[in-house]
């Protein structure tokens, strides 16, 4: 894992919060990350769009979770949202792995 990013990581779960600035910091990373990566695969292929979907993906989750909050969602769809998001990401990694 980079370096900077274990870095953010590790000040965002030190305390067991995650703030605003935090997730903006990181948020920042991760498109600079893809800035980086798009500069050499170019602005139309695969990993582009799939460097879009990860954008959009981060915002339905924050969109999803707002509305949950809001809406006093039980801890069972709470706990359910979050099965799918770490079972998502899990299979991103496994998927990497594999492939890779």
């Amino acid at each position: 894992m980079d370096q900077k990013l274990e870095k953010i990581i590790s000040d965002i779960y030190a305390d067991a919060k995650v703030s605003p600035k935090e997730v903006i910091e990181l948020n920042k990373f991760a498109k600079r990350a893809i800035e980086d990566l798009l500069s050499i695969e170019g602005d139309n292929s695969v990993t582009s769009a799939m460097c879009k979907s990860f954008e959009i993906t981060n915002q339905l989750v924050q969109t999803t979770s707002i509305k949950m909050r809001k809406q006093q969602e039980s801890l069972l769809v709470k706990n359910l949202l979050k099965r799918v998001i770490e079972s998502q990401v899990e299979l991103l990694e496994a998927n990497m792995k594999l492939f890779t």
